[in-house]
């Protein structure tokens, strides 16, 4: 292995390659990970051809680790536990602003509940108050890699590149509808009646090829098949092309305390669900993860 091929490794990389490992599965593997199979494997024989050696045996019915992947599992386990030791011991010297806590939000949450968000985790936990930012997930994602924000509420799957996560909420969707469409006059919606509505809102799969296939597989699953169906502008001109009767689109429920002219929000009755995940920068001090992490609960009700 040359220099060169060395310094293309990622810490990112040895993090997929034990998950496999464990799981001795790609599919299983990328669950795990909120990843689809296809980055898992291309991130796992970019690591190969780095080394210079196969890692994994996949030429029977199952996947196999080989000689070098045995020794390859418990150098990086050593190396991965080395590595995030190290980070921490950074972050214990040089610690978050105490004055605050850069909180990433997704864009549709009712920020009419974060004032009482903040307040609760202050009183809970002691710690600086919460300083929000509104964006997309990749946006989020983005941010938390650049160390401008601490920790993110984001919708899964998305590629974490290694960030530590843990689950706050799975949370189900409101159809959104024009309030002058004859959807609105129905207290709840299924699929089925947003079929031949307005066109069909949804961003756009380039933007997170998971997600957008995470909610591809309910809707086949649920044999929804929109007649028209468009990429959703960005976050206020969907709304305005809903209230102007020009679309439609299934969002998270908390999305509802929100309330914009023209625009009807009806409860689903189908299953369409999304989690989400509180994504923390790499090097936060572990106490403040510590804090995030038992304070679960509070993220689950803001987003609800």
């Amino acid at each position: 292995m040359n220099t060169a091929a060395h310094r293309s490794i990622d810490i990112r990389q040895l993090r997929y390659f034990l998950v496999v490992a464990e799981e001795l599965n790609f599919r299983r593997a990328a669950e795990r990970l909120h990843l689809t199979q296809p980055p898992l494997s291309r991130q796992i024989a970019a690591l190969e051809a780095a080394l210079g050696v196969s890692l994994l045996d996949r030429s029977g019915p199952g996947t196999r680790l080989t000689a070098a992947g045995e020794q390859a599992r418990a150098a990086f386990a050593q190396a991965v536990q080395a590595f995030d030791a190290a980070v921490a011991g950074v972050a214990a010297g040089e610690p978050t602003d105490p004055e605050r806590l850069r909180l990433g939000l997704p864009w549709w949450m009712d920020m009419s509940a974060f004032a009482t968000l903040d307040r609760a985790w202050r009183d809970a936990t002691r710690q600086a108050p919460l300083e929000p930012l509104l964006a997309t997930g990749p946006e989020l994602l983005a941010a938390l890699l650049k160390r401008t924000l601490d920790a993110a509420l984001i919708a899964m799957p998305h590629d974490l590149q290694g960030l530590r996560h843990a689950e706050v909420a799975t949370l189900a969707h409101v159809a959104v509808v024009p309030a002058s469409s004859p959807l609105a006059r129905k207290r709840a919606l299924r699929l089925a009646d947003l079929q031949d509505g307005p066109v069909f809102l949804r961003f756009a799969r380039r933007v997170n090829p998971a997600l957008w296939t995470h909610y591809q597989r309910q809707y086949e699953a649920l044999g929804f098949q929109p007649a028209r169906e468009a990429d959703a502008p960005g976050t206020s001109a969907t709304i305005a092309q809903i209230a102007a009767g020009r679309g439609c689109t299934l969002l998270p429920s908390g999305l509802a305390r929100q309330r914009y002219p023209g625009v009807a929000y009806r409860r689903l009755l189908d299953p369409v669900t999304v989690q989400v995940h509180l994504v923390f920068r790499e090097g936060l001090a572990p106490a403040l993860v510590q804090a995030l992490t038992d304070q679960g609960a509070l993220f689950t009700q803001v987003l609800g």
